[in-house]
C-alpha cells in the first residue's frame, strides 16, 4: 500500500509540473524507421484506394442523376457564375421551405454563409467546368486527412503501426462518408483541413498551424467558434500564450470580417439562414440571454430530447464512445454541436449531411487521446506492481506510453495487446453503425448499397437537356438541376413556374421540394390549366415546356399524371 501511495504522490507531482510546461509539449522526434515507412505507405494505399473509389461513385451519381439542386446545383452556380461576371450568384432555392428564396433575381452566396475559400477552388473551372470536378477535388482533400490521423496517432502512441488502424478509422467513419457523398459543400473541405491543422498544433509547427486554420476559416463562418477553442487549448494545455491569444484575436477579426460581408450581401442585412434560430431571440444578445436564463429547458429540449441524443450517439458510436474519454479534446467541438444542437433545423442534429464536418477530426483526435490515457492506466498499474525498491523511481510521465519500441516483456506485450484490442474494438464499432443508422451509403457493406446505374431512361435526359438554349432561363426538378446550373438562372421547380423559359420535369424522380405526389402533381396540372406553357416535348416520364409555346395534341394527356407517379 505504501509503493501505492508513494507512486501516487509522484504522479501528482509530475502533473502539477506538466500543468507548469503545457500538458503537450514539443513531442520527442520518433526515427523514420522501415515500419515506418511501411505503414505510411500502407495508408497512402488506403487514401488512394479511398479517392479512386469514392471519386467514381459520385461520377456514377451524377451520370445517374442522383445528385440534387441543393446542394450541387447551387455550388456549381455559384462558382460558374463567379467566373462570369456574376460574384458567386445563385438562383436556387427550395421555394416551398426554404428562407434563402428572396426573389427570382437570386441573392450572393455571402448572404448565406462567408465561404472565400470559393474563390481559389472556381481556379478548377478553367480546367474543367464541371460539378464532377468539385466532387473529385472534394474526396481527394477529404482523403489526404488520413495522413494527419496517421501522424498523430503515431506520435501520441509512439509507435508508427499504431497509426494506421486510426487513418483507417478516418477513412471508413460514416459520417465522413455522408459529408462526401452528399454533393459538394466548402465546410466539408475541414474533415482533413482541421486534422492538418490539429496535427500542426501538436507538434508545434506554428506557420503551417496557421496555414490550415486560415483554410479552415475560410470554408464557413461557423469555424472561427472551434479556432477560439483551440486557442484556450493552446493556452491551457500547452502553456503558449502568445500564439493562442493571436490565434483567439484571428478568429476575432475573421469573424467580424465575415459578418460585414454578409451584412453587405444579404437583402436583410444578416444571413438568410439565421431564422433557425430565431425561437431563442431576435438576435445574438438575445439568443444568449435565453440560453443563460432557461438552461434547464435548453437541455431537455437541445440534448435530451430523444432525437438529439440519437444525433450524439450517431457522432460518438463509431469511434466506440472513446472520445467522451478525452474532454479535454472533445471541448474544442463545443460551438459547432452547440450550432447543431440548438437550430430548429432537423437536418443540422441527423447525423448526416455536411453540418459535422469540423466535429469528425476533432473525433478523430479524441480518440487517439482516449486510447493513450487507457494505455497509460494499464501501464500504470502494471509498473505500480513491478515497484520493487523503495527509492526507485517507476518510468511514468504525463506524455505516456513511454514505450520506445515493442519489446518482448510481459508490459509491453499486454500494451501491445489493450491497443490492439481497441483498435479492432473502434473498427468493428464503425461498421455496425453503417449498418445501422445508414440505409443507403457508399460503402458495398451498408444495406441497401446500391452502385449508381446509368439506365436508359437516363441517356433520354440528354435528349431533352439539349433542347434548352445555355442562355434561357430554367425551373427544374431538384435532380435534374445539377446538369442546368451554369447559366444565369436556374429555379428549384416550382420556384419561378410563371417566369421561366422553360420547366423540365421527370415524373419518375425525386419531387423534392414535393414530399407528396399528389401535390407535385397537382401543381403540373395546374400550370398546365392555365395555358402559359405549352409541351414541347413528352417521353418516359420526362416533361419539357416553354413559356409561350403553342398548345400541341399531346397537352392534354398530361392531365393523365396520377397520384402514384405513372403518366399515359
Amino acid at each position: 500500500m505504501k509503493k501505492i501511495v508513494k507512486l501516487m504522490n509522484l504522479t501528482l507531482r509530475r502533473w502539477r509540473a506538466a500543468w507548469q510546461k503545457g500538458f503537450y509539449p514539443a513531442p520527442e522526434p520518433l526515427a523514420r524507421t522501415r515500419s515506418y515507412w511501411i505503414a505510411l505507405g500502407l495508408v497512402a494505399l488506403a487514401v488512394l484506394a479511398y479517392s479512386i473509389y469514392l471519386s467514381l461513385f459520385l461520377v456514377a451519381k451524377q451520370n445517374a442523376f442522383k445528385t440534387n439542386g441543393e446542394d450541387l446545383g447551387i455550388m456549381d452556380q455559384a462558382i460558374w457564375n463567379l467566373l462570369h461576371g456574376s460574384m458567386l450568384h445563385q438562383t436556387i432555392c427550395n421555394s416551398l421551405t426554404d428562407t434563402n428564396c428572396y426573389g427570382l433575381n437570386g441573392i450572393n452566396r455571402f448572404a448565406i454563409h462567408f465561404e472565400p475559400i470559393l474563390f481559389p477552388i472556381s481556379l478548377l473551372y478553367l480546367i474543367w467546368s464541371d460539378p464532377k470536378a468539385l466532387m473529385i477535388f472534394q474526396v481527394v482533400v477529404v482523403a489526404s486527412g488520413a495522413f494527419p490521423a496517421f501522424w498523430l496517432a503515431r506520435l501520441r502512441l509512439r509507435k508508427a503501426w499504431a497509426g494506421v488502424p486510426f487513418a483507417l478509422l478516418y477513412l471508413l467513419d460514416p459520417t465522413q462518408q455522408f459529408a462526401v457523398n452528399f454533393d459538394f459543400h466548402a465546410v466539408t473541405l475541414t474533415i482533413a483541413l482541421m486534422l492538418f491543422a490539429l496535427y500542426f498544433l501538436y507538434v508545434r509547427k506554428t506557420f503551417w498551424f496557421f496555414v490550415f486554420v486560415v483554410l479552415c476559416l475560410a470554408c464557413k463562418e461557423e469555424i472561427a467558434g472551434v479556432v477560439v477553442m483551440l486557442g484556450l487549448w493552446m493556452l491551457l494545455l500547452q502553456g503558449r500564450w502568445r500564439v493562442g491569444l493571436g490565434l483567439i484575436a484571428l478568429a476575432f477579426c475573421w469573424t467580424c470580417i465575415g459578418l460585414l460581408v454578409v451584412h453587405y450581401s444579404s437583402p436583410i442585412g444578416y444571413s438568410l439562414l439565421a431564422s433557425r434560430y430565431s425561437y431563442l431571440g431576435k438576435d445574438p444578445v438575445q439568443v444568449a440571454l435565453n440560453i443563460l436564463t432557461h438552461p434547464v429547458r435548453i437541455l431537455e429540449e437541445n440534448v435530451l430530447e430523444p432525437n438529439h441524443m440519437l444525433y450524439l450517439r450517431k457522432l460518438l458510436a463509431p469511434m466506440g464512445y472513446l472520445p467522451l474519454l478525452a474532454p479535454w479534446v472533445l471541448a474544442l467541438a463545443s460551438p459547432t454541436l452547440a450550432l447543431n444542437l440548438l437550430s430548429s433545423t432537423p437536418d443540422m442534429y441527423s447525423g448526416r449531411y455536411q453540418y459535422n464536418a469540423e466535429i469528425i477530426p476533432i473525433l478523430i483526435f479524441a480518440s487517439i487521446e482516449a486510447t493513450v490515457l487507457i494505455v497509460w492506466i494499464v501501464r500504470w498499474l502494471l509498473v505500480s506492481l513491478n515497484i520493487k525498491h523503495e527509492g526507485e523511481e517507476p518510468e511514468l510521465m504525463v506524455r505516456l506510453p513511454l514505450a520506445r519500441g515493442f519489446a518482448f516483456s510481459p508490459t509491453s506485450l499486454m500494451q501491445a495487446g489493450i491497443l490492439a484490442l481497441l483498435l479492432c474494438y473502434m473498427l468493428m464499432r464503425v461498421y455496425n453503425i453503417t449498418t445501422l443508422y445508414n440505409s443507403y451509403d457508399v460503402m458495398p457493406y451498408a444495406p441497401g448499397f446500391q452502385w449508381p446505374q446509368v439506365t436508359s431512361h437516363d441517356r433520354l435526359a440528354s435528349h431533352f437537356l439539349g433542347k434548352i438554349p445555355a442562355d434561357a432561363s430554367v425551373s427544374a426538378q431538384s435532380t435534374l438541376v445539377p446538369h442546368l446550373s451554369q447559366r444565369q438562372r436556374i429555379y428549384l421547380f416550382p420556384y419561378a413556374v410563371d417566369q421561366a423559359d422553360y420547366i423540365l420535369l421527370d415524373a419518375t424522380s425525386n419531387t423534392y421540394p414535393y414530399l407528396v405526389y399528389k401535390e407535385y402533381a397537382a401543381k403540373v396540372k395546374t400550370i398546365l390549366d392555365q395555358g402559359n406553357y405549352g409541351v414541347v416535348d413528352m417521353r418516359d416520364g420526362f416533361l419539357l415546356l416553354q413559356r409561350g409555346h403553342p398548345p400541341t395534341e399531346i397537352t392534354p394527356a398530361i392531365h393523365m399524371i396520377d397520384e402514384d407517379g405513372d403518366t399515359d
